[in-house]
């Protein structure tokens, strides 16, 4: 190459320099105007937020007291008049109630206006008159006969002379208010919320100030240091923000304003909380906030004149560069770094690519059985060689226009041409056939087995949708011990939907009370008369469908929600034995199903007791069924949640005994009153077993009596079954040979109308 060629090229290079310079130069302006309009729109949007946030914290402190005082409503038994109430135990119960919130006194008043009152110091006076309080708290008790819960405006305390504000709640019996609960507050009860020195990066400060600008709360991290009583004394906002400020607060809404103090300029934003006109008044310095701002500004200058210097370079290295890290960076974006094939974002385009043709797909899901064990026992390399030879096996098993990826883990995804789905069977098998044959190890003949989850495209399925399907077939086929292959049809896509259904109206249907309580009677041996119902749940929507509990019940146990349904079911109960209690019916006991994650919740017990409280029933009318996997591998911690149980009166059972691994030694130890022979027992007394299972029944029954534990038969279904039980000497039996699980008010009619509950059926 001439030298004149160099040149020629070189002036190429200088002059694509300096036109990057001169852009470079030209976007520095611009990039720093852009940053000054930046500041202010991030000033504006951090100060909006964090206002917002105090305000929820502001609200969910008043939310927080007011459940408080709704929840001592609800403990206490209160009249419409102060002379039926038991003033000395209601006073002392305010007392030991107020010992334990921040509330620096609390009331009751009746419609006639008597009250009792009891503060902090113990101060506890009697034969208080509504008229003698402060007008903002009668204001406030008086929207509590309204119905609602009330905060009244900050006023003064006549005793103490500081500045307070009260809470009114409605008391209930039944559908009646039959009188006010009332708490009084500090005002400086929110100082802790909003004297936060991390406030706008720590230059911001927060007050409280009332709708005609007084301070209600002013933080400790101030900007005018004299004692102001409103954000309108003193000259240092001008006329025209005042009335800006004031405009906004007589529309409650929040507004945004300036002023500046011993020359430093300040933005200062009012937010209304929505409370008794009360207001948030945060302050911060233009620099504070967005300090980071100006910084990056002097930094963007300096950059810029390193980059100029390094323009020439990285121009001709990143070209160079560019080619040779070209391949890297697609492997590095669509190749999984273990097995070589495509990952999840190249699969996906390649999928959606096909699927736009008019080519016919599938998509397949391959999993490998207990990958986790292979790790485990084999070691992770063993797997990684496992997992790189599920690759090549579907490598050499896809045909042109079909493509696979590895996802995460052992998820390998596939599309297939075609969808004849004996002819896709067929292939996937013979792919797991050779997979197989994979050895982990020359010392262990250990059998690879493969699930597989197969979606056939119909009605134009998008790419996501067929996976979700597949992936739901490949759930389905993990139910064998054995290569299997799963296709999703329609009987998925309804269980796919139902489960759909249930997880996204659970919570609803609760609230609309659309679980119903049904009753299975258990009969009493020795009398052939009721002693007892099991409570078992129905959930019937709105439409009058059924669905029933092998339907939910398993998902609620991996979501968690079986411990908002189990309590609910407890609730019903309790409602039912005093609906008989107050009809003057003697109840039978009732049990009722308890789930794992319930029974080991912290406040388990005073849960249970406080319901029992509330519907004034003994604790012996009510058994606790729980399963004997709750005591695997801490038999100790659930005696001592038993004997907490048993010490309330409740009963305790063990459900559905002999359904699986059940143990006798476990049986030994656990502190129950009643044991629950599972259905198998019975129905497994067919033919040449008959004696087998009646010795062993025999056994049960047997061991259990020694141990002192009542035994129920489940599953009676004939008279030859109830002969049998009770030739045994089970005590109870339930089945549907006595009656299948009935609604509460066919259960009242056949077995409670005689209205002693023990009539035979």
């Amino acid at each position: 190459m001439s030298e004149k060629q160099l040149m020629r090229r070189l002036r190429k290079i200088t002059a694509v320099v300096v036109v990057i310079s001169i852009l470079l130069f030209l976007g520095g302006g611009f990039i720093t105007s852009s940053l000054g309009r930046v500041q202010k729109d991030t000033m504006t949007t951090q100060m909006i937020s964090e206002a917002e946030e105090y305000k929820a914290n502001v609200l969910r402190k008043i939310k927080m007291d007011q459940q408080t005082l709704q929840t001592l409503a609800s403990f206490f038994r209160f009249s419409n008049t102060i002379s039926m109430i038991d003033t000395d135990a209601f006073a002392n119960g305010l007392y030991e109630s107020n010992r334990h919130n921040s509330f620096i006194q609390m009331g009751y008043f009746t419609e006639d206006g008597d009250g009792i009152r009891v503060t902090v110091d113990r101060e506890i006076k009697k034969n208080v008159r509504m008229e003698d309080l402060e007008e903002e708290l009668q204001a406030s008790i008086g929207e509590a006969w309204q119905g609602e819960s009330a905060v009244s405006r900050v006023y003064e305390d006549a005793r103490t002379g500081e500045k307070v504000f009260s809470y009114a709640v409605p008391v209930y019996q039944g559908d009646e208010i039959t009188g006010v609960l009332t708490a009084k507050d500090s005002i400086e009860a929110f100082e802790d919320i909003l004297d936060d020195k991390t406030a706008m990066n720590g230059y911001g400060y927060v007050h409280m100030i009332g709708k005609e600008g007084k301070f209600l709360i002013r933080s400790k991290n101030k900007v005018v240091n004299r004692r102001v009583e409103s954000i309108f004394d003193g000259n240092y906002i001008t006329e025209a923000e005042k009335e800006k400020i004031r405009e906004a607060i007589d529309n409650d809404e929040s507004v945004f304003s300036k002023f500046r103090y011993q020359g430093t300029a300040y933005q200062i934003y009012l937010n209304p909380i929505g409370l008794n006109g009360w207001y948030l008044f945060c302050v911060d310095t233009m620099q504070g906030v967005n300090a980071p701002i100006y910084q990056m500004i002097n930094v963007t200058r300096a950059i810029f004149i390193g980059v100029l210097c390094l323009s020439v370079f990285l121009l001709i290295y990143g070209y160079q560069m560019l080619r040779k890290n070209h391949k890297q960076l697609i492997e590095l974006a669509y190749y999984d770094s273990l097995t070589g094939a495509y990952n999840t974002v190249r699969f996906m385009q390649e999928m959606k690519d096909a699927l736009s043709g008019p080519e016919k797909y599938s998509v397949c899901v391959l999993n490998i059985h207990q990958f986790k064990f292979i790790n485990e026992i084999f070691g992770r390399a063993q797997g990684d060689k496992l997992l790189c030879h599920i690759s090549q096996v579907l490598k050499e098993s896809v045909n042109p226009g079909e493509y696979f990826c590895r996802d995460t883990g052992d998820f390998f995804w596939m599309i297939l041409k075609g969808q004849n789905e004996e002819a896709i069977r067929e292939r996937l098998y013979e792919m797991m056939e050779k997979i197989s044959r994979f050895s982990l190890s020359q010392h262990h003949n250990y059998q690879i087995m493969i699930y597989c989850g197969v979606a056939v495209r119909r009605d134009d399925s998008s790419a996501e949708m067929m996976m979700t399907h597949a992936m739901f077939a490949l759930q389905t086929a993990k139910g064998t011990d054995r290569n299997n292959v799963w296709f999703y049809d329609v009987e998925l896509h309804k269980q796919e939907t139902l489960q759909n259904y249930i997880e996204s109206h659970m919570h609803q249907a609760l609230k609309d009370k659309e679980f119903r309580m049904f009753l299975q009677p258990k009969m009493d041996m020795r009398t052939g008369k009721l002693g007892g119902a099991e409570a078992l749940v129905r959930w019937i929507p709105k439409d009058g469908t059924i669905i029933y509990p092998n339907q939910f019940i398993p998902l609620f146990e991996s979501n968690g929600f079986c411990s908002s349904l189990d309590m609910y079911m407890v609730e019903n109960v309790c409602r039912k034995i005093r609906e008989w209690i107050d009809a003057g019916i003697t109840p039978v006991p009732i049990s009722v199903n308890q789930s794992k994650i319930l029974f080991y919740e912290e406040d388990y017990v005073e849960n249970l007791c406080a319901v029992l409280e509330r519907y004034r029933i003994p604790g012996d009318l009510i058994t606790l069924e729980i399963l004997e996997g709750l005591a695997a591998g801490n038999i100790d911690e659930l005696n001592e949640k038993i004997d907490q149980l048993k010490e309330k009166g409740f009963r305790i059972s063990m459900d559905d005994f002999g359904s699986g691994y059940s143990s006798f030694n476990t049986l030994g130890k656990l502190h129950i009153d009643e044991l629950k022979m599972d259905r198998v027992f019975l129905s497994a007394i067919t033919g040449k077993e008959d004696e087998r299972q009646e010795i062993i029944m025999a056994q049960v029954v047997d061991l259990a009596k020694k141990l002192r534990i009542s035994t129920v038969a489940e599953g009676v279904e004939t008279k030859e079954n109830e002969t049998l039980i009770r030739t045994l000497g089970c005590g109870y039996g339930q089945g549907y040979y006595y009656s299948r699980p009935i609604d509460e008010d066919e259960f009242d009619r056949k077995y409670m109308e005689k209205g002693n509950g023990n009539h035979e059926v």
